[in-house]
């Protein structure tokens, strides 16, 4: 079986929420929840290019993937230069770099250096990301909410399943082993926390109409998807996961941008 380089701090990112501030305090406060703000769209998009650059190769190299992937590529861009952080912006480029130059087999799907070569980026880029925001949340002192980082963790954890699902399908389909040093990424597992994070979510937010609703679109496209994620080896459809990661996550962002101040 494939070990993913996929070593993602699977921690919450934060809701910010202000106490009433002086009104220089609350002008440099809110440009921390900007800055912070940037990071997590960043690291949002990260995600999305490491998945579309999976389903373009999963998909024999589908023209669609690759167009949406150098949009969201190109999206980050602009983010990356609002940050302004070095360290982000070469490990940015290393990200677009695996992602644009990668080398496809026979079979038509990426070879094994190239996807370790965006595992690896990846996986950088959002602990880059993760180590920055964290820094600035405390030098901000920036109050959280416990139950809004499970909902932006949902975002996380749906698609580092589906970033492992998808990569696995290259093997299934291209007949290649990718082999990494890093951890296994136990798609099982994962999916039992999301189905409990959410039925948390569910319950927390059942008096909210907004959020409310919106898990609720959640639970339903989750309950039919649910099953290929646990059952790869006998359900090996990444078309179909790729489009419902999309709209899962999606609407988990959704929920949790309802929840910002």
């Amino acid at each position: 079986m494939r070990r993913l380089l996929l070593t993602l701090t699977l921690c919450s990112l934060p809701l910010t929420s202000l106490a009433p501030l002086p009104a220089m305090a609350a002008t440099a406060a809110a440009s921390q929840v900007q800055s912070i703000r940037n990071l997590q769209q960043l690291e949002t998009l990260s995600y999305k290019a490491a998945t579309s650059f999976y389903l373009y190769s999963v998909l024999n190299r589908d023209p669609s993937q690759l167009k949406r992937m150098q949009g969201e590529l190109a999206s980050g861009d602009v983010l990356v230069q609002k940050i302004g952080v070095g360290g982000i912006t070469s490990r940015w480029n290393e990200l677009k770099r695996t992602t644009t130059n990668a080398k496809f087999t026979s079979e038509g799907v990426a070879d094994n250096p190239s996807i370790n070569a965006v595992d690896a980026a990846l996986s950088t880029l959002t602990q880059t990301i993760r180590t920055i925001e964290a820094e600035q949340r405390t030098a901000g002192n920036i109050a959280t909410d416990k139950m809004a980082d499970m909902l932006y963790d949902q975002y996380v954890l749906m698609q580092v399943m589906t970033a492992a699902y998808l990569r696995k399908s290259a093997d299934y389909f291209g007949g290649a082993i990718v082999l990494s040093q890093g951890p296994q990424v136990e798609i099982d597992k994962l999916a039992a926390r999301f189905s409990s994070q959410l039925d948390q979510l569910n319950k927390h937010y059942a008096k909210n109409p907004q959020v409310s609703a919106t898990l609720k679109e959640v639970t339903t496209k989750w309950t039919f998807i649910k099953g290929s994620f646990v059952n790869f080896n006998q359900d090996n459809v990444p078309f179909i996961v790729g489009r419902y990661n999309e709209q899962i996550t999606d609407r988990l962002l959704t929920a949790y941008e309802q929840l910002l101040p």
